[in-house]
């Protein structure tokens, strides 16, 4: 008598994104992280330089201003 075993195969539930996807989704985020760092220092260096002119051409006015008095 011999009895025949049966090996049942899982199922794929998911597919998770990022480096370890089976073990949690945080590493989809990994991702995300550099992308907003870059975004973030660009936006910070164009809206710093959009103030740095505006003060820069005041200032130049006032110098302007001053000398031809």
């Amino acid at each position: 008598m011999k009895q025949k075993i049966e090996i049942k195969k899982g199922k794929i539930l998911r597919v998770k994104q990022g480096y370890n996807p089976n073990s949690s989704s945080m590493g989809s985020i990994v991702y995300i992280l550099p992308a907003a760092l870059l975004g973030i220092t660009t936006g910070f260096g164009v809206i710093s330089g959009i103030i740095l002119a505006a003060f820069m051409t005041d200032k130049n006015k006032n110098v302007e201003d001053k000398e031809q008095k």
